[in-house]
């Protein structure tokens, strides 16, 4: 296989980070607000909900001893992340032009058992987590009371892309400030809610060393995967409101880790995705008979412009059956799942694979062209004008059914 040389470009852009309220205490002397921790104050439970751009979190507390409390609680804000400021070689100054842009940014409204909950943006006294600064507040607990805080605020992710058609963005939510209060949460339940139902569908956890599996846009010609700090519990496509919900139940967490969900796109031409490129290659005469269909920003597959333009090392790579069957099986699995809208490119491809199966079994096509591509593959030996179900294993009339529904 060629190799294809690149200049790698990284592009980072803004930082939404999401927290829990922490316990703590304001110390005029040490500039702010400064966590500690609480032995009557208990965060029982928690249900994080994270859209593309805003947040809403649900928490509930409960007073453990058989006193009143009052207590101090803040929720962290890495503001340079927004600004592009770097933390560490420009420290934001405690000013009020800096205090409305942020509030203007976040939108930060909070409620205590249903009551609007007012909230003082103040500077970070020990810079816990690189935290510029806190909405802080006052919460009054009776004995054995249990207050419901509700906090939403607008947020969003971070963004970085490359040279080679890598993008990639980063959700991530803070849980280990809630480590301030008494005991264990004793569940946290986090659901996120994305609009992009290619990029979640198929997820690998990071304590799965390698596993990557994606997903293929066959109509935008890209590949996506989630990358998930913990494993979710469940991943579901609503129809209804055309999104994908992800859950996420932690439960008995005292948390020291944070919770991170990533998405990662790949437009097709890295140089380790021959596979969808060659696919592309075989069809390519066959999209541009499509009313409306163009590259658009696919023009690295045009050969003018591809280093690797000549495919000839392809059809030995899968001059074996059973590799080349094993290109056919990934390109069906990662592309053809419930998300797959049914277009007229997707039946360009579909096709593509239900002849390719038929190659395998000796098929003889009457489509000069489809002859002359599968006389290629030193497999192919047509000799029989006539296919039915009973030539097929039952994984291969799985596939045939399911590809027939695309086109």
């Amino acid at each position: 296989m060629k190799k294809i040389t690149v200049l790698l470009l990284l592009i980072l852009i803004s930082l939404g980070a999401f927290a829990d309220d922490a316990h703590g205490t304001i110390e005029p002397s040490l500039g702010g607000f400064s966590i500690q921790n609480c032995d009557s104050i208990e965060m029982t439970d928690e249900t994080v909900e994270i859209w593309e751009n805003r947040v809403k979190v649900t928490f509930h507390f409960k007073n453990l001893s058989s006193q009143k409390q009052t207590v101090t609680i803040g929720f962290p804000v890495k503001w340079y992340e927004e600004t592009g400021v770097s933390a560490d070689e420009n420290r934001l100054k405690d000013d009020e032009q800096t205090k409305s842009a942020i509030e203007k940014y976040y939108n930060f409204r909070s409620r205590c058992n249903g009551k609007k909950l007012e909230r003082k943006l103040i500077a970070s006294a020990n810079q816990y987590g690189s935290f510029d600064f806190w909405f802080t507040t006052e919460l009054v607990f009776a004995p054995g009371q249990v207050l419901e805080v509700v906090d939403e605020y607008n947020a969003g992710y971070s963004y970085g892309s490359d040279s080679i058609g890598w993008s990639w963005k980063t959700w991530s939510y803070i849980l280990s400030t809630g480590s301030s209060w008494a005991n264990n949460i004793k569940k946290a339940t986090i659901i996120f809610h994305s609009k992009y139902k290619y990029q979640w569908k198929k997820y690998y956890v990071s304590e799965i060393a390698g596993e990557k599996n994606y997903i293929w846009d066959i109509d935008s010609m890209s590949y996506h995967w989630g990358s998930f700090s913990h494993a979710p519990k469940s991943i579901k496509y609503d129809k209804t409101k055309k999104e994908t919900v992800i859950t996420w139940i932690l439960e008995n967490i005292k948390p020291q880790k944070e919770w991170e969900a990533e998405t990662i796109t790949s437009a097709i031409h890295s140089p380790d995705n021959w596979k969808q490129e060659f696919a592309y290659d075989l069809v390519k005469d066959e999209l541009f008979k499509i009313p409306g269909y163009t590259n658009g920003s696919r023009w690295w597959f045009d050969d003018e412009y591809r280093e690797d333009s000549d495919r000839t090392w392809i059809y030995e790579e899968l001059g074996e059956k059973e590799k080349f069957y094993a290109w056919v099986k990934e390109l069906y699995e990662s592309g053809f799942t419930e998300f797959q809208a049914k277009t007229k490119v997707a039946g360009v491809y579909a096709q593509l694979l239900i002849n390719s199966i038929y190659a395998m079994h000796g098929y003889q096509f009457k489509n000069e062209k489809w002859s002359d591509t599968f006389s290629r593959f030193l497999w192919y030996k047509p000799v029989t004008p006539s296919l039915s179900e009973k030539d097929f294993t039952a994984e291969e009339n799985s596939m045939i059914k399911s590809l027939k529904k695309f086109r």
